[in-house]
């Protein structure tokens, strides 16, 4: 069952269709229920108070208040038994074990579409009895006197086409009575004598026994509104809350009277921390919330998060080019100082959020508002914003960003303090006139009333619309049955898609808020602030990082070993030695054996004498004397050699003393082990591994840009693409908030009459705490993705390693481009020439342009598919930061059943909605407004005769609400058999 807070859906899609600016839904889920169970109804509104305005009240007791003014009696079961369903027995039978005394759900009174329409025209009525004396102002906008007196001659009208054709006496008897309801087809309540007394006497209020009453304009104005004076028409233009214009303020000069209620039913008044509500948004100044909530936000990135202490710090760094069994102690630190980290962030984010929104904000109300916690919340919120600047300062060199942050959070602090000393002056007042109080939420409030008054009168002008005249050739006799053709005949309105443009117009006018009723979170509306100022910070990013790539690119004759340098995390400069003497050990082998050969070579061709005994004679002389005259060649010739000098002959046999034939194989590897290289690989090795260096810098700084614009002008694309995609996210968020409650009013979203769509929403009705920090960070990431894809785009078109490349890609999408319109061109001639409709004029022309058509889409599919990807991929990166609007089709976004939910932030939003919705709605805030009068005045506040009256001037002016009407079905079925009652 749909509850009240849905019942726009019934409303607009039913009743209001003639409005031409209302979205329409045909058919769906808006028309599935036709009824609202009184229960469901006094559930709804008990928890309505409850949430609200903290009355604490049984819904039994609720319940119990208002069914003894409802008209509706048991439904009829024959519903279910034309469908073939066993009923009677079982319904006995269920009867039956209930406890005695208490009425099972299928008993109890159900309040239906009809009854929900009387009760919201209650106001209406009401000022029909004022309008004379009171001059009409905008809030009092009603039905005029000639669409009233229509309705009424119209009501006349059919009751004399209704039964005997003479015509009917006018005086108002129980007969006149019986007959109107039985004209309506209320069936049952024509055989409750005991109201249809009630009424009679309703309807001769003022007058003594003897006088008649006639049903004319002025009887049945006293019939609608003789127990509804106490209703203060006042009310509805001031600025005020619908609690303190039934109870009374003393501290609001437009309210009612305080006094002690004489309430029908005891409830109590718990404290709900209004100050700081966002659900129910009861605090008295909404700026003053939204700047404590951003003040919060600002001051903690600018100060708290850099001050934050964190025990990962003190863990060892992870080894680079390392896995994870040489990192494992790294790891093992991090994950455990790393849970501790956030655990402490997350405990100093809730307490300064307590402090900095919750302190900050006492006092933030009109009901009893003290003047010494108005007093220490300023002092606190005046030590909040001097403190920071003075312990950590505002001026950081070269942290434009950051300055700018610290900027923002002294003026947040110092207009929030500010505030605060405005609400001390109200606070020290008494009988404020609050009209000349700005920035104050209570104008919501009145605008909501002035929407609600707005609403139904425009409800009224478009049934009134749909009764035309009769005319003697016309075979409908009556305006009744007139007005259920018109209805039936009348075509849907939609309203056009809301942009921005429709936002700021009706915005300007006032139509959102006095017209529609739209209430805007202070959630929603505080990340849309904070989103405003983000797209100032991401340009002072833009600008910082423009500045540095400017200032930080190396120019070529500065350029050396820098560049590579500065990647020394991604490639390593310095060559590896054990590479590099491992290179030089080769080649010094290579180079001794190359110079054995030649030895050997001239050694037998007799060009040398070499004398094995000779040269270690002289090797050991010559070592001696080096050895105590301490002398430098002596080194180099001692060292030449790995063998003792009398060892000589016998290792370098092979040169010395040849045994092998010249030419043949001579083993020299072992002749060559015996000189002693080990002197000459460090100085080599240097010298390779100074030209590698080299080359590895030459090499990165052939990919380093060659010019500054390569660097500088992508940063620059960046920085202001990434600031323009936020001001679109920003600029988009209100008018999809308006957008959004519409649909949702409207049915277009499926809300709560869809029970998965219901289920869903209720289960994510506190999410809404999201909201804001994925406004906050949504737009950041997504502005930041869209910037950086278009600015990594630009530096490929201008680097001079992908230049061509992007070139290349450029002259191939012209090519392709220009076949494309071509083709285009000719198939929007073949389609004109060749199709009517869907049915082809010449089908052999048509199949062979269809033939070379598909060959050519089958070439240039892959241009589609490269296409799409791009676009695709932007539309993601845009919609990171959308939170407002789904991105994925339904049927994309579940998997596993359900239980998996891609994004899911979207229906936090509109859980959101609906919540701000059950508490705003202009109608739920009338509803709320008259459930408070009948707390308060009881049984003498819409009583059971004037609800009846109401009930019969809703069905005249609305008969195609009869569909909803199901309290003479069960009574009507069973007099049908008997005959004692005739049905309409």
């Amino acid at each position: 069952q749909c509850s009240p807070e849905n019942v726009e859906q019934f409303i607009l899609k039913d009743i209001a269709g003639k409005r031409n600016d209302t979205i329409l839904q045909e058919g769906g889920d808006a028309t599935e229920s036709t009824e609202l169970k009184n229960e469901s109804v006094a559930q709804d509104m008990s928890l309505f108070l409850r949430s609200k305005f903290g009355i604490t009240i049984k819904a039994e007791d609720l319940k119990d208040l208002m069914a003894e003014d409802k008209l509706s009696r048991i439904k009829e079961e024959h519903d279910q038994t034309a469908q073939g369903e066993p009923q009677k027995e079982e319904v006995k039978q269920s009867n039956s074990n209930s406890p005695k005394g208490e009425k099972s759900s299928e008993d109890s009174p159900k309040m239906d579409l009809v009854e929900l329409v009387a009760m919201l025209m209650i106001p209406e009525f009401r000022k029909l009895e004022v309008m004379e004396q009171k001059v009409e102002g905008e809030g009092l906008a009603s039905v005029s006197d000639e669409n009233f007196e229509f309705c009424v001659n119209a009501m006349i009208h059919d009751l004399a086409s209704f039964g005997s054709s003479e015509q009917p006496s006018l005086e108002i008897t129980p007969s006149m009575i019986r007959d109107l309801f039985l004209r309506y087809g209320e069936t049952t309540l024509a055989q409750d004598d005991e109201l249809i007394d009630e009424m009679v006497k309703a309807a001769r209020t003022g007058l003594s026994d003897k006088d008649q009453a006639f049903l004319d304009k002025s009887t049945f104005v006293k019939a609608l509104t003789h127990d509804i004076e106490q209703y203060n028409l006042d009310h509805e233009e001031s600025i005020t809350t619908n609690y303190d214009d039934v109870f009374g303020n003393p501290k609001m000069k437009n309210s009612a009277e305080a006094e002690e209620p004489q309430n029908a039913v005891s409830f109590v008044n718990k404290f709900t921390m209004e100050t700081v509500d966002m659900v129910a948004h009861t605090y008295f100044c909404r700026t003053q919330m939204m700047i404590n909530w951003l003040f919060f936000v600002f001051t903690y990135f600018a100060y708290l998060y850099y001050e934050t202490p964190s025990f990962t710090r003190g863990c060892p760094r992870f080894k680079y080019m390392s896995g994870w069994a040489e990192n494992k102690t790294q790891a093992e630190c991090n994950i455990v100082n790393s849970i501790l980290d956030w655990l402490i962030s997350f405990g100093l984010i809730c307490a300064a959020g307590m402090l900095f929104v919750g302190l900050g904000s006492i006092g933030n109300n009109l009901k009893k508002t003290h003047l010494v916690p108005c007093l220490f919340a300023m002092a606190f919120l005046i030590f909040l914003t001097v403190y920071f600047p003075l312990t950590f300062g505002i001026i950081v060199p070269g942290q434009e960003p950051l300055i700018f942050m610290r900027l923002v959070a002294l003026t947040l602090g110092s207009v929030s303090t500010i505030a605060r000393l405005r609400l001390i002056v109200i606070a020290c007042k008494q009988h404020v006139d609050l009209t000349s109080v700005p920035f104050t939420s209570l104008k919501s409030e009145a605008a909501i009333k002035k929407a609600s008054a707005v609403k139904v009168a425009k409800l009224q002008e478009n049934a009134f619309a749909l009764h035309g005249k009769l005319t003697e050739s016309s075979a409908i006799r009556s305006y009744f049955g007139q007005a259920l053709t018109s209805f039936a005949k009348l075509d849907p309105q939609y309203r056009k898609r809301f942009n921005w443009d429709d936002c700021r117009q009706d915005f300007s006018s006032g139509r959102i808020v006095n017209e529609d009723g739209v209430f805007f979170s202070g959630r929603l509306l505080s990340g849309n602030l904070a989103q405003m100022l983000l797209c100032v910070v991401i340009m002072g990013f833009g600008y910082n990082a423009t500045k540095y790539v400017r200032d930080n690119w190396i120019p070529l004759e500065e350029r050396a070993n820098a560049v590579a340098e500065s990647l020394e995390m991604v490639i390593t400069l310095a060559a590896d030695q054990t590479i590099v003497k491992s290179a030089v050990d080769g080649c010094l082998e290579m180079f001794v054996l190359f110079l054995l050969r030649v030895l050997y070579f001239l050694d037998n061709a007799g060009l040398l004498r070499l004398d094995c005994i000779l040269l270690g004679t002289f090797l050991q002389s010559f070592c001696e004397r080096a050895f105590f005259e301490d002398e430098d060649d002596g080194d180099f010739a001692c060292s030449l050699f790995t063998s003792a000098p009398e060892q000589l002959c016998e290792t370098m046999d092979p040169i010395f003393r040849p045994t092998t034939p010249l030419g043949k194989a001579m083993p020299l590897d072992d002749v060559a082990s015996a000189i002693n290289i080990t002197s000459l690989v460090s100085p080599i090795s240097k010298v390779v591994s100074q030209a590698m260096s080299d080359n590895i810098a030459s090499q990165v700084n052939i990919l380093y840009p060659r010019d500054r614009s390569m660097v500088v002008v992508p940063v620059a694309v960046a920085a202001g693409v990434a600031t323009l995609c936020a001001l679109i996210i920003t600029l988009l968020f209100l008018p999809s908030i308006t957008a959004t409650t519409l649909k949702l009013r409207t049915g277009v979203i499926p809300s709560v009459c869809d029970p998965k769509t219901r289920t869903q929403y209720t289960f994510n009705v506190n999410s809404g705490t999201f909201i804001f920090g994925s406004m906050f960070w949504g737009i950041l990431a997504s502005s930041l993705l869209v910037g950086g894809i278009v600015g990594f785009i630009l530096f490929l078109a201008m680097w001079q390693v992908t230049a061509y490349l992007i070139m290349q890609g450029v002259a191939l999408g012209i090519g392709i481009s220009v076949t494309l319109l071509l083709k285009w061109l000719l198939k929007r001639t073949c389609r004109t020439k060749l199709y009517r409709g869907f049915y082809r004029n010449n089908p052999l022309r048509a199949n062979l342009a269809e033939l070379v058509n598909e060959s050519f889409n089958f070439a240039t599919s892959v241009a589609f598919a490269i296409i799409r990807m791009v676009k695709l991929l932007f539309l993601a990166a845009f919609y990171v930061g959308r939170i407002d609007t789904k991105f994925l089709a339904p049927g994309a976004n579940e998997y596993l059943g359900g239980l998996v939910y891609v994004d899911i932030f979207p229906d936090y939003f509109i859980a959101d909605i609906l919540s701000t919705e059950a508490h705003r709605h202009p109608y739920i805030e009338r509803l709320g407004t008259l459930y408070l009068y009948k707390l308060k005045y009881g049984p003498t506040f819409a009583t059971r005769a004037g609800c009846a009256w109401r009930l019969l001037f809703v069905t005249g002016l609305m008969p195609w609400l009869q569909k909803y009407r199901v309290a003479s079905r069960r009574i009507e079925k069973k007099s049908e058999g008997s005959g004692s009652i005739h049905s309409a």
